[in-house]
């Protein structure tokens, strides 16, 4: 094995231990500047797939955080070939998908990841002093074999390349999933 593929390896070992460690229920709270706002995360991903083949995906996570801190969460992926969505209530550790999933507060910053069948996601949205404005950062982390996930098309995937763009980041007052 070669010195990139052991650094590669390492970095996705480390990538899901982190994943499986904050895919527990959330222990730290949310900050109270962010009780009954909701936080919009946006980003397109370009996905190289199955020997080549280029797929662009739409990625949204609506992230809801009530007047009493709990965190909820709506994510969907979409493209070409069809969309899929999941709703996650708070301290949930897997999506409807079946994947182990986790969201959490570190200080300024909310911490979402996904393990793949192989591979792994995460985002950072960083929130400024003042909880009013948000950045996002997306990385994928994956052993030297790549990443296989389930696709738009339900179908599993061999991805050879994922590169996240567009991140972007708001915040807004109130509860965008009903009373």
């Amino acid at each position: 094995m070669s010195f990139a593929q052991r650094e590669l390896s390492t970095k996705a070992a480390a990538t899901l231990l982190v994943l499986g460690v904050s895919a527990m229920p959330a222990l730290a709270q949310a900050p109270s500047q962010l009780y009954n706002k909701t936080i919009q995360i946006n980003w397109s991903v370009t996905v190289v797939q199955d020997g080549g083949q280029v797929v662009p995906i739409a990625v949204s996570h609506t992230v809801y955080v009530s007047s009493s801190g709990r965190i909820f969460e709506r994510g969907s992926r979409s493209g070409k070939r069809g969309q899929k969505q999941t709703d996650n209530a708070p301290g949930a550790t897997r999506n409807a998908g079946g994947e182990a999933t986790g969201l959490r507060f570190s200080g300024n910053r909310l911490v979402g990841q996904t393990a793949f069948a192989q591979g792994a996601r995460q985002f950072v949205a960083t929130f400024d002093s003042g909880f009013s404005s948000c950045t996002v950062a997306v990385t994928f982390g994956r052993d030297a074999g790549g990443i296989k996930r389930r696709g738009v098309d339900g179908q599993m995937h061999t991805v050879e390349k994922m590169t996240a763009s567009g991140e972007s980041c708001s915040i807004r007052e109130g509860n965008p999933f009903g009373s």
